[in-house]
């Protein structure tokens, strides 16, 4: 999913919220749109509700038992797979977006800042800078890209410090590396550009929407096989390491998130929709209503698909345990 996107997402929130009844552009909210209102909730096999915090906006698992949320209130730490939640020592800030090297290493992104941990999540430390971050993305343990509204940032020092990469595209909003070289980067409406020398030059990917909101690749197994889904509401895949995208496959909504354990197996999550992927074949697994601009707004699975986390920004979250 368009990770960066969540950062947007808040202020919309806290604008509607701050002006009662006065809803602002905000792309989740669809109230003409009956799909999206009453009907009756899917929860399909494996799946359960967990009551969290409210106003949570990423996951990131880094094994079965062990997670974290990024929400407004902080960043949160799991030990037993998303039953309870306890807060950490990150600085108390919106953190939009989390990324785990293993399970040691680890960033959460605020919105003028990104906390680091090098413990399992037991200790963070915070870097404040004059960026707007949306999304960020470690190759190793030291050397790591952030997206924002400037454009591409890379560190070299764990995130202590970042600097601005000369060309990269401004408003960029999500970051996803393949390996050290090569990288790919959403932007807010302005296209999909990619790296392929680690940051010091950038191209834009032609044949693909102006606004992508994730990609993944099946590092290891099938390094230049991966997928990517934009407004569209495309799955576009790729077997040649980015340089070509094609797409056969739809999905009616235009904000989404996923996850494949290969091209043809894996969950796709819309805005109150969770499908499991076989083929061309998609089926309903998980669904709420929309109501007030509370949506789902993240999913993470292990690689294996046996078991998932979908953010509700409701005070809810979603966890899936194969049956």
């Amino acid at each position: 999913m368009e990770k960066g996107f969540k950062a947007l997402l808040f202020v919309a929130i806290v604008a509607i919220t701050a002006v009662s009844c006065v809803k602002g552009d905000n792309p989740i909210n669809r109230p003409n749109n009956s799909r999206n209102q009453g009907g009756v909730p899917i929860l399909g096999p494996g799946w359960s509700k967990v009551n969290t915090v409210n106003n949570c906006y990423d996951v990131f698992f880094v094994n079965d038992t062990a997670g974290y949320l990024a929400a407004a209130s902080g960043v949160y730490r799991s030990m037993d797979g998303g039953l309870t939640w306890a807060l950490t020592n990150a600085q108390t800030k919106e953190y939009y977006n989390l990324y785990f090297l293993n399970d040691k290493y680890g960033w959460a992104v605020s919105r003028n800042a990104i906390a680091r941990t090098a413990d399992s999540g037991k200790t963070w430390a915070t870097s404040n800078a004059s960026f707007d971050f949306s999304d960020v993305f470690f190759v190793d343990e030291t050397t790591g890209f952030a997206a924002s509204v400037q454009g591409i940032l890379k560190s070299t020092d764990a995130g202590v410090t970042w600097n601005l990469l000369p060309g990269s595209p401004a408003n960029s909003s999500t970051v996803y590396f393949r390996d050290a070289q090569n990288g790919f980067f959403g932007t807010s409406a302005q296209g999909y550009y990619r790296t392929t020398d680690g940051g010091a030059t950038f191209s834009r990917v032609t044949g693909m929407p102006n606004r992508v909101y994730n990609t993944q690749f099946l590092k290891p197994a099938e390094p230049l096989s991966g997928l990517a889904m934009g407004d569209d509401g495309k799955l576009y895949k790729t077997t040649d390491g980015g340089s070509t995208w094609t797409s056969n496959q739809r999905f009616n909504d235009n904000y989404f998130d996923f996850h494949f354990k290969d091209m043809n197996n894996g969950f796709v999550m819309t805005a109150n929709m969770v499908y499991k992927v076989e083929g061309s074949t998609s089926t309903k697994v998980l669904y709420t209503p929309i109501s007030n601009d509370v949506h789902y707004v993240e999913c993470h699975f292990t690689d294996d698909l046996e078991r998932g986390w979908v953010v509700y920004n409701g005070g809810v979250l979603y966890r899936y345990v194969k049956p």
